[in-house]
């Protein structure tokens, strides 16, 4: 808790701020096991984020979380948010290995990121990265084993598997390359 308010005065000095001091503060009343480098901003009403680490870890860096998001590892997953990424409305991100949210990110509402390869209990976990400044539309599902390159953009109610390079347009069911 005390690196949380230390985090909160350092932007409050600083001039760094991307949200109002009011979402700062709630950011740090916030419950749940988390370390990080920034301060979390709680953007604008209820219900409040629910993250729970389990006996995995969260990592969040200067970040935004509108209401209803949840962060939420199984087992030892870990889940690490870069900083200035935020995720809206009801996106969801669950962890049994590893996901990664580079810097600048931006997920959309109701969206699903998920390092499960498949949505029945007997699916592997494979590790998910979004690389810096990559745009998520919203109800996309993002699955296990997926990396996005820097700057891909995914289109809304995509569904997401595989590796795609930088710059990529993604669109579709199961997602592909736009040409």
């Amino acid at each position: 808790m005390k690196q949380r308010v230390l985090s909160f005065l350092r932007v409050l000095r600083s001039g760094e701020r991307n949200y109002s001091p009011v979402a700062y503060l709630l950011g740090v009343l916030l419950p749940g096991r988390r370390t990080g480098s920034g301060p979390v901003a709680w953007v604008r009403g209820w219900p409040r984020p629910d993250i729970r680490a389990g006996h995995g870890r969260i990592e969040l860096g200067h970040v935004g979380l509108y209401p209803g998001v949840r962060l939420h590892c199984r087992g030892d997953g870990r889940i690490a948010v870069g900083d200035g990424t935020f995720l809206n409305r009801q996106a969801r991100v669950f962890s049994g290995q590893a996901v990664r949210l580079g810097r600048n990110c931006m997920v959309s509402w109701q969206t699903i990121i998920t390092d499960a390869t498949g949505f029945d209990a007997a699916s592997p976990f494979v590790p998910v990265v979004l690389e810096d400044e990559v745009w998520v539309g919203s109800r996309a599902v993002i699955l296990g084993g997926t990396v996005l390159g820097r700057g891909c953009v995914v289109a809304a109610g995509s569904v997401v598997q595989g590796e795609f390079p930088a710059g990529s347009i993604i669109a579709g069911k199961a997602a592909q390359v736009a040409t």
